[in-house]
């Protein structure tokens, strides 16, 4: 459960204006190595792994997609955020 709330608030540190610039990279770097980490293992457990039912591959995918959506919205709006900054 704390670790929900640190890696929320991290993703939130990532996005602010009010953080200095080496924090919200260092924020940037972690979130995005979490969600890395998250993608890869759910992706590996799909097509890797054998002997695995086909709804648990299937469930397996659906998180690994959900993961990898959460990780481009999460880099999209921190790009939106780099361009609205002229």
């Amino acid at each position: 459960m704390w670790l929900n709330s640190l890696f929320q608030g991290c993703m939130d540190a990532a996005k602010s204006e009010q953080v200095s610039r080496p924090i919200r990279i260092l924020c940037i770097a972690l979130t995005s190595f979490v969600f890395l980490i998250a993608i890869s293992g759910l992706f590996l457990l799909v097509f890797v792994i054998e002997g695995q039912g086909l709804f648990r591959r299937g469930i397996f995918l659906v998180m690994g997609i959900i993961a990898l959506a959460g990780c481009l919205q999460f880099l999209k709006a921190i790009v939106r955020k780099r361009r609205k900054k002229p």
